[in-house]
């Protein structure tokens, strides 16, 4: 009687999941047929804003990108917000001075007094800064030389921030490491989702490797002081407290504004990073109820079909195929927005066989707080 309860209950989550799922692919179609990117040629003053620590090695080539961007350099400066790093970075960046670009570095003090130090060390830099528009991204980042121009013309009078997509750079895909396969698919299938979303207005999360806002806007919602108890969140919770204020959010769909960044080297540090964003979850259900219930019910769906066989396997099966036809369709449609090859479209099998534990084992740990950053664990405030 009890397994047979089960089994009802398990089916209508499944089935609820499956519903909301098909429902917003079939809204995404349409998102994307039907849409029309934003564009404006009115000139904005820019502050590009790094916050960096113990990136020296990969500093130069950011700093050599963004001194060379196609945007007039009368009208952009960059700030590197030093967060207490220990390797060459002041000497790295003063190397970069006086070729034409307003270049300021700023040595970041207090680093063990605050919760979260990303978010202090951006505060502080924005305060420093000068532009009308912030822009930002990390010091491990790649950004094309039309990225400036690219996230401006994205700005209409009546934008407030734009998301910008990035994705790990692979020299080679048939050369890279399992991991770095998975986490580069992954990062598309999941901007494939949050761009399907873009296309009918509904902006449910971001990266801060490739954000950018209006001050008057980051003044509007208080700044960081909101969610300056959340270690890590300075970009999607930022564009949540924006949402909620009535702000209107848009996505950047131009590969001119594409961001690359370095690719993991184990599963230790994708688990980190993962759990990390999976933190935010439990916030979520505050800032964004619809998302939230979203998330819900595909994790229904995701983790259904592995229940499933110990009620059914046939049942089970039949769940998996089913999900496989409707991410095939979907995928489709939606990876030339996001430079997703024939050929890494192969991978999906077993990009599909990893995430389904992935994700589970990520989410449980970003729930407890379980992870590092940047020498921070969110579970040990510091007392000073």
């Amino acid at each position: 009687m009890l397994r047979d309860i089960l089994f009802v209950i398990l089916c209508f989550l499944i089935g609820s999941g499956f519903v909301t799922y098909i429902v917003f692919c079939i809204r995404f179609w349409f998102g994307y047929k039907n849409y029309t990117p934003v564009k404006s040629f009115r000139k904005r003053t820019v502050s590009v804003i790094v916050v960096t620590r113990n990136e020296g090695r990969n500093l130069p080539t950011l700093l050599t990108a963004l001194v060379n961007q196609d945007y007039p350099r009368d009208l952009y400066e960059i700030i590197i917000a030093d967060d207490a790093s220990e390797d060459d970075t002041a000497e790295l960046v003063a190397r970069h001075m006086d070729l034409g670009v307003r270049l300021l570095y700023l040595s970041i003090p207090g680093r063990d007094k605050v919760f979260s130090p990303k978010k202090n060390a951006l505060k502080q830099a924005i305060a420093a800064s000068n532009g009308e528009i912030i822009i930002t991204t990390d010091a491990d980042c790649i950004v094309p030389l039309t990225w400036i121009t690219s996230m401006i013309e994205a700005f209409a009078d009546d934008v407030s921030m734009v998301a910008g997509y990035s994705r790990t750079k692979l020299e080679s895909w048939d050369k890279a490491s399992l991991v770095q396969k998975y986490e580069h698919f992954d990062f598309a299938g999941t901007y494939m989702v949050l761009g399907g979303g873009y296309t009918i207005g509904r902006s449910w999360a971001c990266i801060g490797q490739n954000l950018a806002y209006t001050r008057a806007a980051f003044e509007s919602v208080g700044g960081f002081s909101k969610i300056e108890h959340l270690i890590s969140g300075d970009d999607v919770n930022l564009l949540q407290l924006m949402r909620r204020a009535g702000h209107r959010i848009i996505f950047n769909f131009d590969k001119r504004s594409f961001v690359h960044t370095l690719p993991v080297k184990s599963w230790k540090q994708l688990t980190n990073q993962r759990s990390r964003w999976a933190s935010n979850m439990k916030y979520q259900l505050k800032f964004d109820p619809e998302f939230f219930f979203i998330l819900l019910s595909m994790a229904f769906m995701y983790w259904g079909g592995i229940l499933m066989l110990a009620f059914n396997w046939k049942l089970a099966l039949l769940i998996y195929a089913f999900r496989i036809l409707v991410e095939n369709i979907f995928f489709s449609y939606a990876r030339s927005h996001f430079e997703v090859s024939a050929k890494m479209m192969l991978f999906y099998p077993i990009w599909l066989l990893i995430q389904n534990f992935f994700l589970v084992f990520t989410m449980v740990l970003g729930q407890f707080n379980l992870f590092v950053w940047h020498g921070k664990k969110p579970y040990k405030r510091s007392k000073a």
